[in-house]
């Protein structure tokens, strides 16, 4: 037996996840024991925690049944770790694959899987008793890092409750939203006539007044797909040159692929297999699919993979569209992030938020663009065992609803907030973490500056040499122009300033600071949202970091140069359970107005805890 690490969880683990180790009986033994142990100990805690919930609730009655419910949160990880790594460890290691090699043309070779840099574990904070009521509410921060990569999303994603609100607010933006989706899974290829074919299987959903013909993500089983159109180096080159001549329409940085490109030994279903049902640009990967007889793998993948074709690459807000669909694609099809390879299959380069692909959404591979998908495979064909189309970026539900939600603690906006956080590595950096040393009068007040002194972001991220963003094609792009910026920021900054001299009848002590966000890394700015307790701004994009704040926390939205009809960020903020202000102003902004928004702001705030 191969031992690794230092307890059978750990061994167990490692074995079951590669199938290059002979499964052996024993070792489903050992899995089984620690199982039925974690099992008695997972019944007791949860008796604890039934028989607290029914006690009227002292403080300390809040802070030991907080410590039990993380103690459950983690066992609840740990279990379904050990119950996947038992399922493993009782099947043929190499079920499956022996019938697909037979599909396969001989002369086939295998990627290896690259390991993920090893980082230090961090301690489930659930074990810290003196300050865990502060976590309550944000179960993956409780968690270790292994522990968040390992559960399936929908797990993780459950423990944040039912979105409240009424009406149709859980089935729109909570964990009944996943369920619903799920459940719309049909077949829309088929098997032909034999055992091992290609089975592509659709989600497609209608969403709470969203137009066309619904949204939706296909899973394919054993397909194959030639990256052909992005080897050749000349399809990509046009795009670009398509891109820059049309001032930057997203259009022209996805490909339209030629046939064959996505190939299956299928029968489409053709009631179900038409262009109507594969909305935005995931039509072209409808019009690329031929149905074959044999898909003649040259390189065979196992790693689930998620193709993704992103909205942008240097907004938050649609970048984020994005993210919240990776999140939703992986809860419905019950996948974790261990093991996940992501595929950005459009052309553009890595951009300031590439952190949430390398980092949020890596599995044990580091996520490709469509350059390095290009030098990785070349023309061969790739035969994949699970890959998926995902969600086009314009239907996630945080940005299909534009219009102002009654709807409040999303289970989805929420555990989003905390999985950023926990695999960027910051959870350590949360005012819950620093409940015991943070002093809850103390009130930090961030101006979320827009300026107009920065880069192109075409022009900063380019990369002549690993992307297909060549940097000589962009001299022409000079400091970039932002639409609503406070023509008179200065005073603005100086006004707000005044507040830290101020005295408010919570007994605030506020703190001031400017912050352009531009010029920071992703993580900085995370860092920022982290130590925030009001936030004001103009409208626009940056305004989304309002969900990684605490969670007295409030968000205040100013809506100069005529802003006001769109409700993204009220929306944002009412999904996180925060408050929210707001006020339409002229531009230059009158100090005075803002100062008494913002001030009403500070005196909302209750300050009986720092976060």
């Amino acid at each position: 037996m191969r031992r690794r690490g230092k307890g059978a969880g750990d061994l167990t683990r490692d074995e079951a996840r590669s199938s290059k180790y002979p499964r052996v009986p024993r070792a489903a033994m050992w899995v089984a024991l620690v199982l039925t142990i974690m099992m008695v100990l997972f019944g007791v805690t949860t008796s604890w925690v039934s028989r607290q919930a029914t006690v009227t609730k002292s403080n300390e009655e809040e802070v030991e049944l907080a410590r039990l419910e993380g103690l459950v949160a983690t066992q609840n990880a740990t279990i379904g770790a050990l119950r996947r790594a038992l399922d493993r460890a009782s099947s043929p290691s190499n079920k499956g694959l022996e019938s697909r090699k037979e599909a396969v043309v001989p002369k086939m070779t295998t990627t290896t899987t690259e390991s993920r840099p090893q980082e230090p574990e961090r301690r489930s904070v659930a074990q810290n008793t003196d300050a865990v009521s502060s976590w309550f509410g944000h179960r993956i921060l409780t968690l270790s890092d292994a522990a968040v990569r390992s559960t399936p999303m929908n797990e993780l994603m459950a423990s944040y409750g039912p979105t409240k609100g009424g009406g149709t607010c859980e089935k729109d933006f909570g964990n009944a939203l996943v369920t619903r989706w799920r459940s719309a899974r049909k077949t829309y290829c088929g098997p032909k006539h034999r055992k091992n074919a290609t089975h592509i299987e659709c989600f497609l959903i209608k969403q709470t007044s969203h137009h066309g013909n619904g949204d939706q993500l296909c899973l394919s089983r054993d397909v194959r797909i030639n990256f052909r159109d992005l080897a050749d180096g000349r399809t990509a080159a046009t795009y670009f040159e398509n891109y820059v001549a049309s001032k930057h329409q997203q259009q022209h940085s996805k490909i339209r692929y030629s046939k064959g490109t996505w190939a299956g030994t299928c029968a489409p279903e053709t009631s179900l297999w038409q262009a109507k049902f594969f909305p935005g640009w995931n039509v072209n990967w409808f019009n690329a699919f031929e149905s074959v007889d044999a898909l003649e793998c040259e390189v065979f993948e196992e790693a689930p993979t998620l193709i993704v074709e992103r909205d942008t690459f240097a907004n938050l807000f649609h970048n984020s569209e994005d993210f919240f669909n990776a999140q939703i694609a992986l809860a419905i099809l019950e996948w974790s992030l261990e093991d996940v390879q992501i595929l950005l299959t459009d052309i553009y380069p890595k951009g300031p938020f590439w952190p949430m692909w390398s980092k949020v959404f890596r599995g044990a591979r580091e996520p490709l663009t469509a350059f390095d998908v290009a030098q990785k495979y070349g023309t061969k064909n790739v035969c994949f065992k699970k890959v998926v189309i995902a969600i086009l970026g314009a239907a996630a539900p945080v940005t299909v609803a534009s219009f102002n939600t009654r709807c409040s603690r999303s289970a989805i906006v929420r555990s989003y907030a905390d999985l950023v956080v926990a695999t960027l590595g910051l959870a350590e950096h949360t005012r819950y973490a620093r409940a015991n040393v943070v002093d809850p009068k103390r009130v930090v007040v961030t101006f979320m500056a827009r300026r107009s002194a920065s880069e192109w972001p075409e022009k900063r991220f380019c990369d002549s040499r690993r992307s297909f963003f060549r940097c000589e094609r962009l001299n022409h792009l000079g400091v970039r122009k932002l639409g609503r910026s406070v023509k008179n920021d200065a005073a603005v900054v100086s006004a707000l300033k005044t507040l830290e001299q101020q005295h408010f009848q919570n007994g605030a002590r506020v703190e001031v600071q400017d912050v352009d966000y531009s010029i920071l890394s992703y993580e900085d700015q995370i860092r920022t949202d982290l130590d925030t307790d009001v936030m004001v701004g103009p409208h626009g994009a940056g305004l989304l970091h309002n969900i990684f704040m605490p969670d007295r926390a409030v968000l205040v939205e100013l809506f100069i140069d005529a802003s006001q009809a769109n409700r993204h960020f009220h929306n944002f903020a009412r999904w996180q359970g925060r408050n929210y202000f707001s006020k339409s102003m002229t531009n230059p902004v009158p100090p005075d107005d803002l100062l008494r928004l913002v001030s009403q702001a500070i005196n909302s705030l209750d300050l009986s805890r720092p976060h």
